[in-house]
């Protein structure tokens, strides 16, 4: 379940973070990583401070994606 003040911390900005909408309204962030690695937990308690499955979902830099001329 969010924490009162709504940061998921690193879940934010991690590639493997899905947020869940509840039907009674609550949300949620779920870990994909929970899918495959049982270190991870399928609801994490939040905010995570620290993760060793972290990777940013920031795009990639410019040109390192796509065609190289």
């Amino acid at each position: 379940m969010s924490n009162p003040k709504g940061d998921p911390g690193l879940c934010a900005a991690c590639a493997h973070a899905r947020t869940v909408n509840s039907a009674r309204g609550a949300t949620f962030v779920f870990c994909g990583l929970s899918r495959t690695d049982g270190r991870f937990a399928k609801y994490p308690r939040l905010p995570v401070l620290a993760c060793v499955g972290f990777e940013s979902a920031a795009p990639s830099p410019r040109g390192t994606q796509g065609h190289q001329r």
